[in-house]
Order: C-alpha cells, then sequence, then structure tokens
C-alpha cells in the first residue's frame, strides 16, 4: 500500500505516512475559529474572514487545511479519484464526534443536472453518504441547485454572493421545518455557498444549519470583501 499523498511505500492500513500524517493534521487538533473552523494563529471566537458575514451558518467545521490537502481535494474532484471520499468522510466524522456536534440529518450542497451529468458524480453527495454510514444519520436531499453558475474560484466574496443569488431552491420544507442540519461540502473558501444554501434552508424553517467541510482555506486565500 501507499500513501495516498506522497505516494511513499507503506505497511500498514492507513491512507498516510507517518511523515503524511504529522503534516496533515485534523484542524481540531490546533488552533480554529470556534465559529468557522478555519486555521488560526490563536483560538478565536470569530475571526475577520467569517465575523459579521458567516451569519446564517450557525457553526462551521473543516477536518483539514487546504493548504495541505488541495491536491488530494483536487483529484477527488477532477481526477475522479471517488475513493478519496471515503479518507476525508471518515476523518470528517470524527470531527463531528469529538466536537459533539448534533444534527438531524445531514444534506449536501447541490450540483446542477447538467455540471453533475458531466462529472458524473458529485463529490459532496459522495462524501455525505460515506459520513452517513459512520455516525448513523440519514442523508435527506432537501435542496437543489436550479441556475448554471460560473466557476467562484478568483472571485471576490461579494461577487460569490451576487454569483449564487437564485441558484439553489428548497425542494423538501416539510423535511427542513425545525430540524438542525449538517450541511456537507468540500472546500470552505469564503463561505458564500454555505451562507446561500443556509439563508434558503432557514427561510424554510430550518432551526440551526451546521457546515462541515472536508478542508477551509486560510484568511490568505479568501480573496478580499
Amino acid at each position: 500500500m501507499r500513501c495516498i499523498n506522497c505516494r511513499q511505500e507503506i505497511f500498514s492500513e492507513e491512507y498516510l505516512c507517518a511523515d503524511c500524517q504529522k503534516e496533515i493534521s485534523l484542524i481540531i487538533d490546533g488552533n480554529y475559529c470556534a465559529h468557522c473552523g478555519r486555521v488560526t494563529k490563536a483560538k478565536e471566537t470569530y475571526c475577520l474572514t467569517c465575523k459579521n458575514f458567516m451569519v446564517e451558518t450557525d457553526l462551521c467545521r473543516s477536518a483539514f487545511d487546504y493548504t495541505k490537502t488541495a491536491k488530494l481535494i483536487k483529484k477527488l474532484k477532477y481526477d475522479g479519484a471517488k475513493w478519496l471520499a471515503e479518507f476525508f468522510a471518515k476523518n470528517m466524522a470524527k470531527v463531528y464526534i469529538k466536537e459533539e456536534l448534533f444534527a438531524d440529518f445531514i444534506t449536501f450542497v447541490p450540483m446542477t443536472e447538467k455540471k453533475q451529468k458531466k462529472r458524473k458524480f458529485n463529490q459532496t453527495e459522495l462524501l455525505a453518504n460515506s459520513i452517513s454510514t459512520i455516525i448513523n444519520l440519514p442523508v435527506v436531499t432537501v435542496i437543489e441547485k436550479i441556475k448554471e453558475t460560473p466557476a467562484q474560484a478568483g472571485l471576490k466574496r461579494k461577487d460569490r454572493l451576487e454569483n449564487l443569488t437564485g441558484a439553489f431552491k428548497v425542494i423538501d420544507k416539510q423535511a427542513v421545518l425545525g430540524k438542525t442540519v449538517l450541511l456537507i461540502d468540500d472546500v470552505l473558501t469564503t463561505g458564500a455557498t454555505a451562507e446561500s444554501v443556509a439563508k434558503k434552508l432557514k427561510k424554510s424553517g430550518a432551526k440551526k444549519v451546521i457546515l462541515l467541510t472536508a478542508c477551509s482555506a486560510p484568511d490568505i486565500y479568501v480573496k478580499g470583501e
């Protein structure tokens, strides 16, 4: 077996070699923002990236720092390495359990039908289904993406929000009403996608929205206001 990150041969059932395990450690084992879950220099209640912005998303947690896992996330999303979803899901589940989070059900950030047909899968759905089997929480599809949007990469936060206006629709309001929803995504960058989805869920009666992602980008990656 080889390390999924550096490809060094390892003689165990682990995904990572000993060196990569040290480098790619869970964010919750270090300093992070108590609200958005990003890596910070010291523990903070609200970091400058999420303060006064991530207001619809009640709480966010991520398994890893994007700067350490970008290569692996890109392999999952763009190279069809669907088996990596299990690695990320197992560690996301560890965060859910260790942080003593609670939700009534899991849902995930959707793609448009056109984009999903092109990619042939939705990585957030793969993550959600894998996490579901570990923490014994059902996956419920309650929201869909109804509008094609240009790629978010490279856009400033306000442009990302504008880009997503009218993009999502809640399709099962009864399932959402009064519930705490665990929303799964792959990467937290500015938080615009999570905010757009959470806003729709809250308008449909969700009590609380908790975001859980495979990784999050530190504030140096967030392109301004």
